[in-house]
């Protein structure tokens, strides 16, 4: 089952890498447009190894830090503000 869904996101990433455009924007299968693509690394609390998120985004500022947070707090403020489409975590 893993290597299905590693498979898959594989596949997805090369696909939306394809839809770059020549202005540099990539299009997130919801059909909404993003300047930048990020591949953010960093350790999660309690972690043995690096984890890595590769994210569609307007912001560039985005952390993986800030990331993280808004992905696994349980807390809503928390993720307000960040606009991004995440399209891989490992």
């Amino acid at each position: 089952m893993k290597k299905i869904t590693v498979t898959i996101a594989i596949l997805i990433l090369l696909a939306l890498t394809a839809c770059n455009t020549k202005d540099s924007s990539y299009t997130a299968p919801d059909g909404k447009e993003y300047k930048y693509k990020l591949e953010l690394t960093g350790m999660m609390p309690n972690a043995s190894k690096e984890s890595k998120y590769i994210i569609l985004t307007n912001d560039i500022t985005l952390t993986f830090d800030k990331v993280a947070k808004s992905i696994y707090s349980s807390n809503s403020k928390d993720s307000d503000g960040f606009d991004y489409y995440l399209l891989l975590t490992e």
